[in-house]
């Protein structure tokens, strides 16, 4: 049972379901319960199958599997580095030899036919195009986790996608920008928040090897399935209609789920203080009206991430596509009682400006960038050397230092630590200037340029790693310092 708390439509999870099963692939699927405990009523959930045991003995006949692992853990690229993210679902599993054999052999693969025989290509590029066109960032392209990867006796290895909660457009941002810096907006400004017309390529971040190999180097096979689950399945011709069936069914019990009782307390919420999304949201939301989420991130109201994105890979890969939905004025609406603003310019403050005697020739500076929060320091910027031209990393880039009563360290980025003058009312900066314009790039022997900024996304026996520009890319020595 899942109550789907973080999204507001109940829709979610029920149409990724739906479209797997409309395709015909191994999946899972989701209906809906009104749940009761000792006769209190506590609210409408979705009741969705899962991949255990007894699943692949009622699907595939395979009693008690030994070959059905769960990769829950971050950064499961299917590849023995990550060998230990995922975990056999069988107990008695000790051995995992046959688990570790297979990432063997997907590590040495050099395309498609190396892995044919043993791996379900087909089934893995359905779920990949599954998260492409879903806007997923919660399974293998990004976060590399909430997936099974199983061994039907006789058959392929195959890779199955599970947790549909934060698909079609909901808190995206959660995984691309994390953090809303209200007082940085040259910083929020750098994202394009309309995530719908990102590529294959922007959206997989990783490149993790498998992709590489049966996408990026030849995206044909790719295009084709994505394309197939577009004609078939993913469009507004079928999904519009399907999602106002559903709703109209499940209206009555999401209004008595949205009903407080007679002290005010809704349905399920053990603390009395909380109410969820109103029934404003979920009709709104099941539409085309992007709203404010639980997580304080957006969510795009469901048929409009359909429709963009829709359109977005009608037009990118010269599909012949319905001209009723690519029609730039085919007409909907706004609820705007809900409306959520898309890229966060109504939170945004500026920040104060310089002093004229403060401001360098350097007139186009970029605001400090607030990336990975470190421990408090006690140590303030000294010129580092008489023939340095600045005393500090934040005159770099047009800031001051910050003076000697400020010491504590409140975020760290590229530009090292950043500190805020309350005095002024301006950030400042603390670590001492130190010149790396000859340092050389670690990552680039292993293909890998080095990155802008300081944010880590993981490490490894290389070293650490971030991504920009949706590329991976190594965290440069200058961030350590």
């Amino acid at each position: 049972l899942r109550s789907d708390t973080r999204e507001a439509t109940y829709l979610r999870s029920k149409l990724a379901c739906d479209i797997h099963n409309r395709l015909g692939i191994p999946s899972i699927s989701a209906n809906y319960i009104n749940l009761y405990i000792n006769d209190q009523f506590m609210g409408l959930y979705i009741m969705m199958d899962a991949f255990k045991l007894s699943w692949a003995e009622l699907v595939y006949n395979d009693t008690n599997s030994t070959s059905l692992y769960q990769c829950k853990n971050f950064y499961s690229s299917l590849s023995l580095d990550a060998a230990d993210t995922c975990i056999s679902e069988n107990d008695d599993v000790k051995d995992d030899t046959e688990w570790r054999e297979l990432l063997i052999a997907l590590d040495n693969a050099e395309s498609a036919s190396d892995i044919e025989d043993i791996f379900d290509i087909d089934q893995f590029l359905t779920e990949i195009a599954l998260e492409f066109l879903f806007g997923s960032w919660d399974h293998f392209l990004n976060y590399g986790h909430n997936m099974y990867v199983y061994k039907p006796k006789g058959d392929k290895w195959k890779m199955m996608l599970y947790d549909f909660d934060a698909e079609l457009g909901q808190d995206i941002d959660n995984a691309l920008i994390e953090s809303i810096y209200v007082d940085l907006p040259n910083y929020m400004q750098r994202f394009y928040f309309n995530y719908y017309d990102y590529t294959f390529d922007e959206w997989d971040i990783y490149h993790y090897h498998i992709t590489q190999i049966l996408i990026h180097d030849d995206p044909t096979r790719f295009e084709s399935i994505l394309k197939n689950i577009v004609a078939k399945a993913f469009n507004p011709a079928i999904l519009f209609p399907h999602i106002d069936e559903l709703k109209e069914f499940i209206k009555p019990y999401v209004t008595a789920d949205k009903t407080p009782d007679d002290d005010g307390h809704y349905p399920g919420f053990l603390d009395p203080k909380m109410k969820g999304y109103s029934l404003e949201q979920w009709d709104a939301n099941s539409e085309f009206t992007t709203i404010k989420c639980s997580t304080d991130y957006r969510a795009f109201g469901l048929k409009y991430w359909i429709l963009a994105k829709y359109r977005f890979v009608c037009q990118y890969y010269n599909m012949d596509c319905d001209s009723k939905y690519m029609d730039e004025n085919y007409e909907y609406t706004i609820d705007e009682s809900v409306y959520k603003d898309e890229n966060y310019s109504d939170l945004l403050v500026e920040e104060p400006a310089m002093n004229e005697s403060e401001s360098t020739s350097n007139t186009e500076t970029s605001k400090p960038t607030t990336t990975t929060k470190i421990e408090s320091t006690t140590s303030i910027a000294q010129p580092t050397s008489s023939i340095n031209k600045y005393n500090c990393q934040a005159e770099t880039i047009g800031y001051s230092c910050c003076p000697s009563n400020v010491k504590l360290t409140l975020f760290r980025d590229e530009n090292g630590s950043w500190g805020y003058d309350f005095k002024n009312k301006r950030w400042c900066g603390l670590s001492p200037y130190i010149d790396h314009s000859n340092d050389e790039c670690w990552s680039e022997k292993l293909g890998y340029k080095c990155c802008k900024k300081c944010f880590t996304w993981y490490v490894d026996k290389n070293g650490k790693w971030g991504f920009e520009y949706f590329k991976k890319c190594g965290i440069p020595k200058s961030c350590y310092a």
